[in-house]
């Protein structure tokens, strides 16, 4: 081989090695997963009486557009529709609203709790709380 055809073989060569040594690398680039973000938690009504029930919306985004899955949470003084009865959550729902009603349990007037979690498949999750008033 010529001198000059050499001089031109040595770059490619080394560009060639160095592709090939990074396709079988450990250490690519992972895209990053943007976290579901709840935009609001609302209760309606929010206040309710014995014989009433809430609807409470959770508004919620995913930056990269992934499905999202609702965990809904409360205490002893609400039941969630849905739930099996004497559950206080409710897991992996596709929906972005649930209807509670006044337990059983209730002093004539309290605050209870609702915890929403939302998740995406890809490990992130945003959380919100919201008081409905029991009278």
């Amino acid at each position: 081989m010529t001198r000059r055809k050499t001089r031109q073989v040595l770059p490619l060569t080394a560009l060639l090695a160095v592709c090939a040594g990074a396709c079988g690398s450990d250490n690519l680039v992972q895209p990053v997963n943007g976290r579901p973000v709840i935009l609001s938690l609302t209760a309606f009504p929010s206040a309710i009486g014995p014989t009433d029930s809430a609807i409470v919306v959770c508004d919620a985004m995913d930056p990269d557009a992934d499905s999202l899955l609702y965990d809904w949470i409360t205490d002893s003084r609400l039941t969630i529709k849905g739930a099996r009865p004497g559950d206080h959550s409710l897991y992996s729902t596709r929906g972005s609203s649930r209807v509670f009603y006044r337990g059983t349990v209730v002093p004539v007037s309290d605050t209870a709790f609702v915890q929403c979690m939302v998740r995406d498949d890809r490990g992130g999750v945003d959380g919100r709380i919201v008081l409905i008033i029991l009278r």
